[in-house]
Parts: C-alpha cells; structure tokens; sequence
C-alpha cells in the first residue's frame, strides 16, 4: 500500500492550482516506526512552524529513535512524558557529577545508555539544539501550560516568550485573557492607552511579551490591593458575611475554607 508520508501540502498544491499530471516523488519500502521517523524529521523542516509545534516535532523525533527500546518506552503512556522523564533523568545524572556526588546505580546506568544516543539525536536536527536546553525551557511549555493557551499560540504563530506570557495571564485574569485573544470589533479609533493597558483591539501576535505581562502584572496589582482591603474588613465581620461575600466575589470554596480557617 502507497501512502503519503511527506510533502502532502507541496502535492495539493500541484493538484489543485496546476495542470500537470504527475510529479516527482519518491518512493521509499518502510516499516511503520521508520515511515515515523521520516514524517517526524520532514515536519520539523517546515517553515510555518509555531514554537508549540516545533516543540511537539522534537519531541516526536525523541520519541520515535528511541521507542523500539523497552526501558524507554516504560518510561510514560505518551511521547512528551517518555521524552521528559528520560531527559530528567540525564539531568539528574550530569547535575550529580558536577556537584561531586555520586549519582544512584540506576542513573548511572541510564546516562550510559542513552547520554551518548540524544546528544547525537538533538546534533542533528535541521536547528541543533542542546538537549538541557530543551528541557529547561522548551519542554515546559509543552508539558505544563493549558491546551486552550497552545493552541492560541499554534493559531497565532506566538514565539515562546508570547506563549509564557500569555499562560501568566491566562493564570491570573480570564477576563483580560479573553480580551485580547478574543477582541471585540470597534468601528472607533482606538488609541494607546497611558495606563499601560495595551488596546487589544490588535492581533495577538502584535503584542509584545513586555505588554502582554503588563497586563499581567497589573491583574495581580489588583489582585492585591483587593486582599488587603478584604482584610481590613474581614475581622469585624461575621463568618457567614464573610463567607458570603468572598463566595460571591467568585473564590473558590477550598480557598475560603483556607482564608478563614474552617475545616
């Protein structure tokens, strides 16, 4: 059976917008793992790749040299868990050596089976890339931000220091998260605010990382002051008025447990 593994885009292309009959291709005879490998290897080669998705292609190259090894395909149920454990336990390894500890047997035994193997993985991606590095500050993103915020990022082909960003502020306002991915149509002319509060009547991929923690920054300024007002107010207070008014300021109702002390 013929599939296409690469070039898909490149083929519709000629399709629907050409006259020819054929073209060039290459037919290659590959078992499933090495039709991965390919498709993996040409994805990341794309030039409209979004941080998140260049992301996700290193990971799928990782996990597709290494997933015919058992100890490494124990390691998690999915590629980024297998591809981040492994790369923690490198790290744990070489942080070891560095601090002149000893490392346990079995991180010794897994830095001398697989140092060697992703360093040469991550060598020769189309862009090199130190493998520590990834972990560090790539993977993250990955592995720990919301799917609602990668897929904003895909969408607006956000660079990883929108992306951070935009999670921080996911994290501390819904409303102001929601305005400026979702900005509302205006038929006025909008002009820069002095306050610091960016108009989010722009494309999300026109804002600055400073502007976008800006926003940011002063949710949790606000944030802020409204505790410490809540806490002048709260000791005269009964706990049911208490209860009732952070209940319906919208707090959750394990964090008013925990504000007032009640089990």
């Amino acid at each position: 059976m013929l599939v296409l593994e690469t070039g898909e885009r490149r083929f519709r292309a000629v399709r629907d917008f050409t006259e020819m009959e054929t073209i060039q291709a290459q037919i290659v005879i590959a078992s499933d793992l090495q039709a991965r490998r390919i498709s993996a290897a040409e994805n990341l080669q794309r030039e409209d790749l979004s941080a998140i998705e260049t992301i996700e292609a290193i990971v799928e190259i990782v996990d597709a040299e290494l997933i015919e090894d058992k100890e490494y395909a124990s390691m998690g149920k999915n590629s980024a868990d297998r591809v981040r454990v492994l790369l923690g336990k490198l790290k744990a390894s070489r942080r070891g050596k560095e601090r002149g500890y000893n490392p346990s047997r079995e991180l010794i035994h897994t830095a001398h089976k697989f140092m060697r193997r992703v360093d040469q993985i991550f060598k020769n991606l189309p862009k090199p890339v130190e493998w520590l590095s990834f972990l560090n500050n790539d993977l993250p993103l990955l592995m720990d931000i919301c799917k609602e915020v990668q897929d904003i990022s895909i969408q607006h082909n956000l660079n990883k220091s929108q992306t951070r960003a935009l999670a921080k502020l996911n994290a501390v306002s819904e409303s102001e998260f929601q305005r400026i991915v979702n900005p509302q149509p205006s038929s006025q002319k909008i002009e820069p605010s002095s306050d610091n509060h960016p108009s989010a009547n722009r494309a999300l991929s026109d804002f600055s990382v400073t502007e976008i923690e800006a926003i940011a920054n002063k949710e949790i300024q606000k944030e802020v002051l409204a505790e410490q007002e809540r806490s002048r107010i709260m000791p005269h207070l009964s706990s049911e008025v208490k209860i009732f008014l952070l209940d319906s300021l919208g707090i959750p109702d394990e964090r008013i447990a925990e504000r007032l002390k009640i089990n």
